[in-house]
């Protein structure tokens, strides 16, 4: 099973982050490099990032001043080394199988991306 590389850009999400991260580490598919890019952010966001890499250490964190989400990203993809990537925002969480199941429906139909539906909290469907 390859290495997926899991991207968070963050910017003041202490409120979600822990929430967001623990679905992350708690995924059903483990071979995972989880990169933390805080963007900048003034609240308790990055001394979150430190303390769960501490707990896990297929975390990597990066700090760097506010340049948006846009930018975050683009950093983070230049430090995967995975051979997939996905992008998770800080104020979301993850079904546990998320990941698992995203990678067996790309292995499975040999491709090259992967989408899935959007929920919101009231597990309604979103149209994306």
């Amino acid at each position: 099973m390859e290495k997926v590389s899991v991207i968070v850009p963050i910017y003041n999400s202490e409120e979600h982050l822990k929430r967001c991260l623990d679905s992350i580490i708690n995924q059903t598919y483990q071979n995972l490099e989880i990169i933390l890019i805080d963007d900048g952010s003034i609240d308790n966001s990055y001394n979150i990032c430190l303390e769960y890499r501490n707990r896990d250490k297929r975390i990597k964190v990066v700090k760097q001043k506010n340049m948006g989400a846009g930018i975050a990203r683009n950093k983070a993809i230049k430090k995967s080394t995975g051979k997939f990537i996905t992008f998770v925002d800080s104020d979301d969480y993850l079904k546990k199988d998320y990941i698992e199941y995203l990678y067996n429906m790309m292995i499975k139909y040999d491709c090259d991306i992967a989408v899935t539906s959007l929920y919101d909290n009231d597990k309604k469907k979103v149209k994306v």
